[in-house]
């Protein structure tokens, strides 16, 4: 991590990024659900009580497309339960970030995974995807099992049946 960065960032409503979460109080709010990019790095004993995945990749490595999508759509279906994700790598700049691009994408919060990068960047200055990353970013885009127009359906499926609850 670079000096004076948060551990994790929230890049929108419920959905953060960043680094490997020691105890509980590294975590996000809200009991989260984790999505672990590491396999250097053993599973924290304070993510026994979150649901969890692990999408096991080396550092410098960049996660496989299945693996981005296997991720993504378990992310959704967390997010619609309405769970925040926590997406970590060690430090919260590369493969995480590759995951949370394809994320914002699925959600439909950024059209392509390179304005998701940009996204991200904003909010999380130090990010530093490699070509490997982005190669595969590329390559789970035109290959991608749920197209947009499905995540969107859904989204806003969820949507109005949270409108009904409201009233």
């Amino acid at each position: 991590m670079m000096i004076g960065e948060p551990l994790f960032t929230e890049i929108s409503e419920g959905l953060f990024v960043g680094g490997w979460p020691s105890s509980l109080e590294h975590l996000p709010p809200g009991n989260p659900a984790v999505i672990d990019c590491t396999c250097e790095l053993p599973r924290s004993s304070a993510l026994w009580h979150n649901a969890y995945i692990c999408v096991a990749t080396w550092d410098t490595r960049a996660p496989e497309p299945f693996q981005i999508e296997s991720a993504v759509q378990w992310a959704f279906k967390k997010r619609a339960l309405k769970k925040p994700v926590y997406i970590h790598c060690a430090y919260g700049h590369g493969r995480s970030v590759c995951v949370m691009c394809a994320l914002l994408v699925t959600l439909g919060l950024a059209e392509d995974w390179k304005k998701a990068e940009k996204m991200i960047k904003q909010k999380r200055p130090s990010i530093n995807m490699n070509d490997l990353h982005r190669r595969n970013l590329e390559e789970w885009s035109k290959n991608r099992i749920t197209p947009k127009r499905v995540a969107e359906t859904a989204l806003s499926s969820l949507f109005l049946s949270n409108r009904s609850v409201k009233k």
